[in-house]
């Protein structure tokens, strides 16, 4: 199956173009202004009553946006070099838009024009299935999801007639048969092999008994027997992921008695039930074949390895000599979403950083997996005194420290540094239960020291980083 990857579902459009702008649904948009928004203004609103008033807008400045309440509580919608950049597109953001670019300094506009956005499902997964009545005549079906979808067939190499999610072939037909899906947003095809279908032996013998019985109403003699068994239906086939990586193949049929076997690539695979456990990198085409006595049916899908879990999360901040703050976030992992709060408000961006005014102060949080609960803070005292300090929640703590990979002498949850320490600290904790660790950077205190602390919570998936300002010269003494 050809299917494009998630960056391939990513969406281009310019705010001046006269075609549609179709939009992947839960992918990104990007739509490109043109101009440089330090010198232009750029006005988008969304036409629902037709109102210039009361409909929703959004205005982007200097590179930034304004008064939006287009894409209130939108984190994920940000502007980056003269592009307005929605990292999630939803149903709503489908519609039509009225943008204005204008240059305030000569109080000009140099441009209005309408912008038609339409929202569709991208093309999922396409099954194909072949079903054998008991007469022997056979129908493929195909199904994918998707919106807007519109399907073709080939039957080894040549088009067949018809652009329907199912149709019918002669009972003796053999090959290879192809469904293609497509929308505006991507497209999707499956090839499955096609076998001859070979008519039921019950059918022969119930077509026998019905002569006998019509035979047998002339003759004065009485023989009726007749088959209640059902016959299979649609083959479905779903792939399920666990989050320790173990893929699991399950299939499912209507039908009494039925028969399950299984091959990848064409290959067969051992078992014989409705559900099948993989390798977590299995990658290729699987076929679930299903039959009994009256008729048989399969379907094939393609599979693509698990996607890699979220492992231990890592923030880190950085202050450049011009001032300003810049927050990271790193974690091992497939196909990463992020998105940051600060004291609890959504920040604009959904990327893997994130810059923050130099005087930013509070608590940041990035959604994604973490290690453990654990909390590292460093304090500079009025006297130059560094003391770092390590917490967490559970019974029978056992602590241990290392400063730029080598152990520091101390079994205790605070340690006392030289005020000139320079490098990465690293507390871990651990009991019979599980274990933990936070590693965090140090350096030398100085005149205006400040509390950093980090920490990661095991519930619900997030690392925090706090800085806050240094407790007062007498209480500093106190340490």
């Amino acid at each position: 199956m050809l299917l494009q990857t998630a960056a391939c579902l990513d969406q281009f459009c310019r705010l001046n173009q006269s075609d549609p702008c179709y939009a992947a649904l839960r992918h990104k948009l990007s739509l490109l202004m043109g101009l440089d928004t330090s010198e232009y203004e750029m006005t988008i609103q969304k036409r629902i009553n037709n109102n210039k008033i009361t409909d929703p807008i959004c205005r982007v400045k200097n590179g930034k946006m304004k008064d939006c309440d287009l894409y209130s509580n939108r984190p994920e919608t940000t502007v980056i070099n003269r592009t307005l950049i929605i990292n999630h597109v939803i149903r709503a953001d489908s519609g039509n838009y009225t943008v204005t670019i204008s240059n305030p300094s000569y109080g000009q506009q140099t441009f209005q024009g309408e912008l038609q956005v339409n929202v569709e499902a991208p093309i999922g997964s396409v099954q194909v299935s072949i079903i054998c009545s008991s007469s022997g005549v056979m129908r493929a079906s195909c199904s994918s999801e998707g919106d807007q979808l519109l399907y073709s067939w080939t039957l080894n190499g040549d088009p067949l007639m018809g652009g329907n999610s199912s149709i019918d072939l002669d009972e003796g037909t053999d090959g290879n048969i192809t469904c293609s899906v497509k929308n505006h947003i991507n497209h999707g095809q499956t090839t499955i092999s096609v076998k001859p279908c070979s008519v039921s032996v019950v059918f022969v013998l119930v077509w026998c008994f019905q002569m006998m019985l019509l035979f047998g109403l002339l003759g004065g003699f009485h023989i009726y027997m007749r088959d209640t068994s059902a016959p299979i239906g649609s083959v479905q086939v779903s792939i399920i992921c666990s989050s320790s990586g173990v893929m699991r193949a399950s299939c499912s049929s209507e039908g009494d008695q039925l028969l399950y076997s299984w091959t990848l690539n064409g290959d067969p695979l051992m078992g014989g039930n409705s559900s099948i456990d993989l390798d977590e990198g299995t990658d290729g085409n699987i076929t679930c074949s299903v039959k009994n006595h009256i008729n048989h049916g399969q379907t094939t899908i393609s599979v693509n390895p698990c996607s890699a879990p979220i492992g231990s999360v890592q923030v880190s901040i950085i202050c450049s000599s011009s001032g300003v703050m810049r927050a990271s976030c790193s974690s091992e992992g497939d196909q990463l979403l992020y998105s940051w709060t600060l004291n609890g408000d959504p920040l604009m961006g959904g990327n893997s950083s994130i810059d923050l005014n130099e005087g930013t102060d509070g608590v940041w949080i990035s959604s994604a997996a973490p290690i453990g609960s654990v909390q590292v803070s460093i304090i500079c005292s009025s006297s130059g005194v560094m003391r770092a300090s390590c917490s967490s929640e559970g019974d029978q703590l056992l602590y241990s420290w290392t400063l730029n990979g080598d152990p520091l002498m101390s079994g205790n949850s605070s340690i006392d540094l030289d005020e000139g320490t320079d490098g990465n600290i690293t507390c871990s904790v651990k009991n019979h239960i599980n274990h933990g660790q936070t590693t965090i950077s140090v350096k030398p205190c100085s005149d205006d020291g400040f509390v950093w602390s980090v920490r990661r919570f095991s519930h619900p998936h997030e690392t925090h980083i706090r800085k806050e300002m240094r407790r007062s010269k007498t209480e500093n003494e106190k340490i």
